[in-house]
């Protein structure tokens, strides 16, 4: 079975972090390269824990690239309320060592679309700046991209206001610009992404195993479980871009609903917030652009992350790196 070559734009983050290694892991992926956009916190820091990520998962031949530093019209928000001053606070782990592209992320993304003999499939689990300046620049490479598995927004829940959530309300012009590009999307919002949480109980199945990737992703937990506790009084840690991930690989483990997906813009009141049509029937109309995912297996959910950290062990061992 060929893999499914793709991109990932992320913010790192603690569930960037995560989202990557299930998609490290995956038998079914072939990442290409991973691009970092300004969000949970700013660009120079989500590139570097984008790099520390790759170095951990022992993936240094996978180019990293920086995006935009601020969103296409907002000033940019970060979030150390929820992912701490260097955006992924918890981990102690080195300076990366691995160098970043010289090239900027949306350039990295239009090369490797462009050099990939199979359509590619963009994941965004961040802001979508780097994604919608990509799509602005390379019209002609539209048709080269799959799909867009995207982790933002929600059809009843916000978290940065009522109606908005965290990822399309720090950049809404550009989530629009992906909305509305006619590249397939499969988007996973608050509504999916909280029912995918591991426990605050189930840390330990991660923290008893004392291999290297499997303290990392606990220590990521105790921190990002402990700040939703604070900041959100929720029982663990909500995987929100492991979704965006798992979903292309384990589809099977989702409920979704076809339908519009658009981005509120103009509105103050619903700035960023997604608005689709999820009544019976609507998934018969012609203005049908993607899936939005409702609901998920939860356990087959976190089976797939214990598995992926398996797996990055395996790997690390081969290459000679310490478990």
């Amino acid at each position: 079975m060929k893999k499914l070559p793709v991109i990932i734009d992320c913010d790192p983050g603690h569930d960037d972090a995560i989202a990557l290694i299930a998609a490290l892991a995956s038998e079914k992926l072939e990442v290409l390269g991973v691009t970092a956009a300004a969000g949970n916190q700013t660009v120079e820091k989500t590139e570097k824990n984008a790099r520390k990520v790759l170095e951990i998962c022992a993936r240094t031949d996978i180019p990293a690239a920086r995006g935009r530093t601020k969103p296409l019209r907002n000033p940019l928000s970060v979030a150390p309320e929820i992912h701490g001053d260097s955006g992924m606070d918890g981990p102690l782990l080195p300076e990366p060592s691995m160098p970043v592209c010289k090239e900027s992320a949306a350039v990295l993304i239009a090369k490797l679309v462009e050099e990939s003999p199979q359509p590619v499939a963009l994941i965004v689990t961040g802001p979508c700046t780097n994604a919608a300046v990509f799509l602005l620049a390379y019209p002609h490479l539209h048709k080269k991209i799959a799909k867009i598995s995207l982790m933002g927004g929600g059809a009843y829940l916000g978290n940065r206001t009522a109606l908005a959530e965290f990822n399309i309300w720090t950049d809404p012009e550009a989530a629009r610009i992906v909305m509305e590009s006619g590249i397939p999307l499969e988007v996973y919002g608050l509504d999916v992404t909280h029912k995918a949480m591991i426990y605050r109980q189930e840390f330990s199945l991660f923290r008893q195993r004392k291999e290297t990737v499997f303290q990392f992703l606990a220590d990521l937990l105790d921190f990002f479980g402990g700040t939703y506790l604070e900041a959100r009084h929720l029982p663990g840690a909500p995987m929100h871009d492991s979704c965006a991930v798992i979903g292309l690989t384990n589809p099977e483990l989702f409920t979704y609903r076809e339908t519009t997906i658009s981005v509120e813009t103009e509105s103050a009141r619903s700035r960023g917030a997604l608005t689709m049509d999820l009544r019976p029937g609507a998934e018969r109309q012609d203005s049908v652009c993607g899936k939005i995912a409702l609901d998920v297996d939860r356990e087959g959910f976190l089976k797939v992350l214990l598995r992926a950290c398996e797996t990055i062990t395996r790997q690390r061992r081969e290459k000679g790196y310490a478990s």
